[in-house]
């Protein structure tokens, strides 16, 4: 086997790039199951939001960074999180535009901003140089970044669980206190969307700016 390609395979299997597999099996699993099981769907949901913090610690504890891995976070993080709108869409079909338009600020700020740093050069989208200070905030802080993620999640999921279980169970008295307490921050995760797509747009206007000049 060549260098090339025993490098490659190491990398498809560094510690955090399994992770990132594994959640990708778990968000799978929780669309598959969730007309079936509430409360399966909310453990493959905490599981895989677990995980999300799992895969970056295990990055920096082994040394086992790449470029390979940043992009599968980046799939895996919207993977799950499209799921769920698309869930909450269809039993909240009143608020689909809404939660539409929550999705295209979702995935197009992540999108613009990891974009700008990729042709920057910047070796992490989270270093945030100058620009909004809640946005800095949220990507130079990783518990802020990890409450804000969770808090967000956990507003969809509990949004969904409250509006398809019966009222007289346990899980759906559970959601709405949940879905209560996950508002503010999900409300500034909601915010970080759209100032990262923002920031990242402004970056590339100034690059081509002054490449004209």
């Amino acid at each position: 086997m060549s260098l090339k390609k025993m490098t490659n395979h190491n990398v498809y299997l560094f510690i955090p790039n399994i992770i990132g597999y594994i959640r990708v099996l778990l968000a799978l699993s929780s669309f598959a199951i969730f007309q079936k099981n509430l409360v399966i769907f909310c453990v493959f949901n905490a599981a895989n939001q677990l995980l999300d913090a799992a895969d970056g610690w295990a990055a920096r504890r082994y040394n086992q960074t790449s470029n390979f891995g940043k992009i599968l976070d980046q799939i895996t993080d919207r993977l799950s999180t499209v799921l769920l709108y698309l869930l909450n869409s269809n039993v909240n079909s009143e608020y689909m535009i809404a939660i539409g338009l929550l999705m295209i600020a979702d995935i197009g700020g992540h999108y613009i901003h990891a974009t700008s740093c990729l042709i920057a050069g910047n070796k992490s989208h989270k270093k945030i140089d100058d620009g909004d200070i809640l946005l800095k905030l949220y990507y130079e802080n990783p518990a802020v970044m990890f409450v804000s993620i969770v808090c967000y999640e956990t507003f969809w999921i509990s949004a969904y669980v409250f509006k398809v279980s019966a009222e007289h169970l346990f899980i759906h008295k559970l959601s709405y206190y949940t879905l209560m307490c996950s508002i503010p921050l999900a409300m500034f995760k909601a915010y970080t969307n759209i100032s990262q797509g923002i920031y990242g747009a402004n970056f590339l206007v100034q690059m081509d700016t002054q490449k004209k000049k």
